[in-house]
């Protein structure tokens, strides 16, 4: 599939208010603790969004990793990348996991050493702002054609705050405000986006695509 078409399909689900579910859905989703493994699903009402909320994002990691707290989430649609990257701590361990933006279904799960530090360093997904809050208040500051292209929540030496990654007159910048409050912070210096790269159908190497360094022979 053409990229530039992925993107532009993706600026909705990114914006987590454009698609919705016209009757009700079940979703498929693990729910795994370390001692047993079910499944479940995701009950959504006619009209509820597709993607997920904040706390339903922490609330599938926290019920795989019981013991530990949320550090950050993160969507980068920028890399094609369309599953939320959970990042969280417990006393003795780091714990990694990526959620499906639609289905919820877990990959890349692990578990590594102790952190360096905790307090200050982790945030409650039932006190920040959501998505669709972080977008319009990101909007407000750039106007109405700035898309967002992905966001992250991370705590860090006490304040958890969002980035909200955006794309306005074919440049990149990213808004900062207070997860907690919705407050705005700053917007950083604007960089001009790169060319769309080559979609790899006329023997060229395609390794900024699809992340190996293959080439894509037409027949």
């Amino acid at each position: 599939m053409n990229k530039k078409l992925v993107s532009m399909c993706m600026t909705g689900i990114v914006a987590a208010t454009l698609f919705t579910v016209g009757a009700s859905t079940e979703v498929e989703a693990r729910k795994t603790k370390p001692e047993t493994s079910t499944d479940i699903t995701i009950q959504r009402e006619p009209g509820e969004s597709v993607v997920m909320s904040v706390s339903a994002i922490g609330t599938i990691f926290q019920n795989r990793y019981p013991n530990a707290a949320i550090h950050s989430i993160e969507l980068n649609s920028d890399k094609l990348s369309y599953v939320y990257k959970v990042v969280g701590y417990s006393k003795y361990h780091e714990y990694k996991m990526n959620i499906d933006i639609v289905t919820g279904y877990q990959s890349g799960m692990s578990e590594g050493g102790k952190p360096k530090k905790i307090i200050g360093e982790i945030f409650n997904k039932d006190k920040v702002i959501d998505v669709s809050q972080a977008e319009a208040i990101a909007k407000r500051q750039l106007g109405d054609d700035a898309v967002m292209k992905g966001w992250k929540i991370e705590a860090t030496n006490g304040q958890v705050n969002y980035y909200v990654t955006m794309h306005q007159n074919g440049k990149k910048m990213v808004v900062t405000l207070n997860a907690e409050t919705g407050e705005y912070i700053s917007t950083g210096k604007a960089k001009k986006l790169p060319p769309e790269p080559d979609q790899g159908f006329d023997r060229r190497r395609t390794n900024i695509i699809w992340g190996s360094d293959v080439e894509m022979d037409r027949k």
